[in-house]
C-alpha cells in the first residue's frame, strides 16, 4: 500500500539466498533441535533461530549465534522468552532446567 512503511523490514531478509545458506549450513551442523535435547528428548529441528533476538540489527541479523529449533520449541517456548514471559521448562529427570 503506498504510503505504509514495514516496521519490520528485516523480514524480507528470511527470503534472501544469503539466509538459505546460513540456514542450511546451522541445520547440518545441529539437525536436532537444542531446547528438546536439554530435557533428552530427541526431535529434528527444521527452525533456525536467533539466540539473542537481533531487534532489526544486521549484524546481528548475519553473525549470530544461531540454535536449530523444532516449531513447537520455536513457537511455543522462544516467542514467550522474546516477549518477556517467564517460561519455566523440566528436565528429564524432572527438575527445572
Amino acid at each position: 500500500m503506498p504510503g505504509v512503511t514495514d516496521r519490520r523490514p528485516w523480514r524480507k531478509w528470511y527470503g534472501t539466498a544469503r539466509w538459505q545458506q546460513i540456514r542450511q549450513w546451522q541445520l547440518a551442523q545441529n539437525p536436532l533441535c537444542r531446547m528438546c535435547l536439554e530435557i533428552d528428548v530427541v526431535t529434528e529441528a527444521n527452525t533456525v533461530d536467533h539466540v539473542e533476538p537481533h531487534r532489526g540489527d544486521a549484524e546481528k541479523f548475519w553473525s549470530g549465534p544461531f540454535q536449530s529449533l523444532c516449531p513447537s520449541c520455536h513457537s511455543r517456548h522462544k516467542q514467550r522468552e522474546e516477549h518477556g514471559r517467564v517460561t519455566v521448562r523440566y528436565g528429564a529427570d524432572g527438575y527445572p532446567i
